[in-house]
């Protein structure tokens, strides 16, 4: 397994983790949470297996996140020495966490090696003789 898809695994399981703090913590928990800690657990096993569809999946995971942290960036862009003020260095790490998460997965599954590696893990033996 590539190093860079390890830490791709290791910053999904931190997410699945983060989510799964934000149940354990609420009183009721949305739905969208919920979906979230599936579609996580669904990556996480289909980049194991070496799914095609998992890699699709997490492009466009990496897509959400970078959009995600460009809705942030907007709602607190404009009001960010006021919002700083409020929430300390929390409120940089929550516009910076999806720009570097989505940014990263972005760059790491359209490397090479790690196509190379989900189709060889996905295709066995097959996959090595092309």
């Amino acid at each position: 397994m590539p190093v860079k898809l390890l830490v791709a695994l290791i910053l999904l399981a931190l997410n699945i983790l983060v989510d799964l703090s934000i149940v354990a913590d609420a009183v009721t928990a949305s739905t969208a949470i919920y979906v979230r800690i599936a579609l996580g657990l669904f990556l996480v096993a289909g980049l194991i297996r070496g799914s095609e569809a998992a890699r699709t999946l997490a492009l466009v995971v990496a897509g959400l996140n970078l959009l995600g942290g460009t809705l942030i960036l907007f709602q607190y862009g404009s009001a960010l020495s006021t919002a700083a003020a409020l929430f300390g260095v929390k409120i940089y790490f929550m516009i910076a966490t999806p720009f570097v998460f989505g940014g990263y997965l972005l760059w790491c599954m359209n490397q090479e090696d790690v196509k190379t590696w989900l189709y060889k893990r996905a295709y066995g033996k097959h996959g090595a003789d092309e």
